[in-house]
């Protein structure tokens, strides 16, 4: 049983005596303090002390500081109070969290991108991953009833609420905790988005109540509490000196990080506007808290010049500032430090209100509006009992997350009745689906050959039937044309087996080249249908299946006799596809392996005009030191019987493919190509555009049977350098290669998938 804090025991008549004398008596015992009374009478008639941490977004970690010198400088907090960022340092110091492993833990992390929803790409079905390898922006749209729905413009926060519950541990993280009985008192800080009213949270869910108190508008989305929406604490009460006041705070120690306010001439954009009218409502009420401050209160107020609420990445020195800020008080501070007996003393009662994790005897799931409990279920692997493991339920959240079905995902931790509690799973479906848009573009050129570029679409729509089946239509017009259509049906609520019949017509374009002479275009249109079944899931993905192919070549060389004939061929065989993707990102990878096989055959026998078989397999690992990764590639391919038509051979040339080459400048019945890249990350983007910047360099080697060619089947060598940006618009990659063969190329793209 949990103990009773302080404020909620019934005081006796001396004790209320003993609170009289020692609230007439503080400012006497802070003179005595200075001359150098003895530390272990303060502590037996000592102060109570609030700390009261006010908000700032990432300007917020400078509480870290402030709470590391408190403690060198043996300060008891009696009580915590914060809004915002305040509300989530200081709800992991009640919790029990030290100072020295909140910082080591906010180090490690990348907090910036707990903002970002999209989960680990180990997380995500192969079936999403396919818009990897496709020219599809990130952005998607919910297109329902031939309208088209823009998506919460803020996080869902469900990345952010697990690392809070991470955070502060799960005896803190069950529903219905008095914030009194915390190892130190806490209260925190929100708005109700409806009446504009302060809430003070003074129990409930920890990790649920930090998040709202820090739910910023455009940045995370509102949470849902009680009933009510609530969003940033710091539009009503940014530094909550009278809510520390009533509390416990004979004596406060206020942290206030303050909030640069921009010139005129910054604010050129709507949203700066719109930001700086928000900054002034915090301000205004800071003011008012400020003056509420007595000459025994203690004001720390870190000089965060320089930084702004989204340097999540500048953990390190606005720790450092605030440790400066609150050194800078250590003569005031020190008038409320205890010796060493007394502090210890302090901490042993503090470690003695450590709320034991709960063991989970059951796990319950809401029932969401579009679909039942068994399409959440699927995902989770974690049992009730005791081999319950919470770090397994944050990854099967996240896992579950990843299916791209939910706007917001999370648990609470309730008590029942026989004495064991149960993780209660809400998961709502995202209001702006189950259909969903996304468009796209990719470019690519070298400056000499055609250039090649394409604008894309693609629409899926999710839960077609209970057992979670989707349809998908992409197409795609420039360059490369095409319009394709599957409808994956799985056998049961679950990533794993399914049947996917498809069908598509497109129109690609190949160059001919004799060496470097560029000869002349040969367009290809094709109709194809067929059915796979296989086995799909987060590893990634098997097929093997059936297909008809009608294909129609049309060779264009201008004043030159065509090499190649036109035709118009008939195919009607089996292929098989597996593809395993482990990599954290298509695009300029840190880790991660990579492989994928694809083989198809036609028979004459089954109706078809020719006889082939081929396969190409590829192999893809990445390791990264630091900002360095060393990522490696071989690829293979090769005609395994008959003869394969033109437009199925293989090429050879452009970024990463023999880069002092043209684009697709080989072609052949068989090749081999391995590539070895180095590339260092050189800058940062905001989480809202991207992720990084890289230059590197690659050195490359490869053959083709190309019959054009001076010397068929001989090694050709090419290097590049190239600078690189992973975007949400896809790659960005400009290069310069060249090649043994004396060729050397500059290239571009923009969205191709590398």
């Amino acid at each position: 049983m949990t103990r009773k804090s302080r404020l909620h025991r019934k005081a006796p008549v001396g004790a209320v005596v003993s609170f009289f004398l020692t609230s007439l008596l503080v400012p006497g015992l802070f003179g005595a303090a200075a001359a150098g009374v003895d530390t272990q009478t303060r502590a037996d008639h000592r102060p109570r002390i609030a700390l009261v941490l006010s908000g700032g977004g990432a300007r917020g970690l400078a509480h870290v500081g402030v709470l590391q010198v408190l403690e060198r400088l043996r300060v008891p907090v009696d009580c915590v109070v914060g809004t915002s960022m305040g509300a989530l340092v200081g709800g992991t110091y009640a919790a029990g969290v030290p100072a020295g492993r909140m910082r080591m833990i906010v180090e490690s992390t990348d907090i910036g991108d707990l903002f970002v929803d999209a989960p680990p790409r180990s997380q995500i079905p192969q079936r999403l991953k396919r818009d990897d390898y496709k020219p599809l922006f990130e952005i998607t749209l919910g297109f329902n009833d031939g309208r088209v729905q823009l998506p919460q413009g803020a996080s869902a926060g469900y990345k952010f609420e697990l690392f809070l519950r991470e955070l502060v541990g799960p005896g803190a993280s069950v529903s219905d905790l008095r914030f009194d009985d915390l190892p130190t008192p806490y209260r925190a800080v929100a708005t109700d988005l409806e009446t504009g009213a302060m809430k003070v949270f003074d129990e409930g869910d920890l990790p649920k109540v930090m998040r709202a108190s820090m739910s910023l508008p455009a940045v995370l989305a509102p949470i849902e509490i009680d009933g009510r929406s609530y969003v940033d604490g710091g539009l009503v009460r940014n530094l909550p000196v009278d809510i520390g006041r009533s509390l416990c705070g004979d004596v406060i120690i206020a942290v206030n990080l303050g909030t640069p306010l921009k010139s005129i001439g910054e604010l050129g954009s709507v949203i700066s506007v719109a930001g700086q009218s928000m900054n002034l409502l915090t301000e205004q009420n800071v003011e008012r808290s400020l003056a509420e401050l007595t000459d025994n209160d203690v004001l720390i107020e870190p000089d965060l010049a320089g930084y702004s609420s989204n340097d999540f990445e500048a953990a390190e020195p606005i720790i450092e500032r605030g440790l400066r800020a609150a050194q800078d008080k250590a003569q005031l501070l020190s008038r409320l430090s205890l010796d060493e007996e007394g502090y210890a003393a302090w901490l042993a009662q503090r470690e003695d209100r450590h709320q034991a994790a709960p063991v989970i005897s059951r796990i319950e799931i809401i029932e969401s509006e579009r679909f039942g409990t068994d399409a959440v279920g699927r995902d989770l692997k974690v049992k009730p009992g005791a081999d319950f493991s919470y770090d397994e339920l944050h990854d099967d959240l996240a896992r579950l997350y990843g299916r791209g079905d939910f706007s917001y995902l999370g648990y609470s931790v309730l008590a029942d009745d026989d004495a064991g509690y149960t993780a209660l799973i809400d998961a709502k479906a995202k209001p702006w689906g189950p259909g969903y848009l996304k468009f796209g573009l990719d470019t690519r050129t070298d400056f000499d050959s055609p250039t090649q570029a394409n604008l894309a679409a693609s629409y899926r729509r999710t839960w077609v039937n209970s057992l979670g089946a989707e349809w998908r239509v992409d197409g795609q017009i420039g360059y490369d044309s095409l319009l394709f259509t599957e409808f994956l049906q799985p056998l049961q609520v679950r990533d794993g087996a399914f049947v996917a019949p498809y069908a598509g017509v497109q129109r690609t374009s190949f160059q001919v080249y004799s060496e470097e002479l560029r000869l002349g275009e040969l367009r290809v249109n094709s109709i194809l249908g067929g059915l796979d079944i296989g086995l799909t899931g987060t590893e990634g993905e098997l097929r093997v299946g059936t297909y008809i192919k009608d294909t129609k070549s049309q060779p264009e060389f201008g004043l030159i006799t065509p090499l190649i004939p036109e035709e118009e061929i008939t195919e009607v065989g089996l292929r098989l596809a597996g593809i395993a993707d482990f990599l954290d990102s298509v695009n300029f990878p840190r880790s991660g392996w990579f492989a994928e096989f694809h083989a198809r055959g036609a028979d004459e026998t089954w109706g078809s005009d020719e006889n082939f078989s081929f396969a190409r397999l590829t192999l893809r690992a990445v390791k990264s030191f630091g900002k360095n990764t060393l990522a490696g590639r071989i690829e293979w391919g090769e005609e395994l019987s008959g003869d394969v038509p033109i437009y199925d051979q293989f090429v050879l040339g452009g970024p990463g493919r023999l880069s002092g080459l043209f684009l697709d400048q080989l072609s052949g019945d068989k090749y081999n190509l391995a590539v070895v890249e180095f590339y260092r990350s050189i800058g940062d983007m905001p989480s809202q555009l991207g992720r990084g910047i890289y230059a590197g360099f690659s050195a490359e080697a490869g053959r083709i049977n190309d019959p054009l060619m001076k010397d068929p089947w001989d090694w050709t060598t090419s290097g590049a350098v190239f600078w690189g940006a992973d975007t949400i618009l896809g790659a960005i990659f400009i290069g310069f290669g060249y090649s043994s063969l004396g060729q050397s190329t500059t290239y571009l793209t923009i969205g191709y998938p590398l």
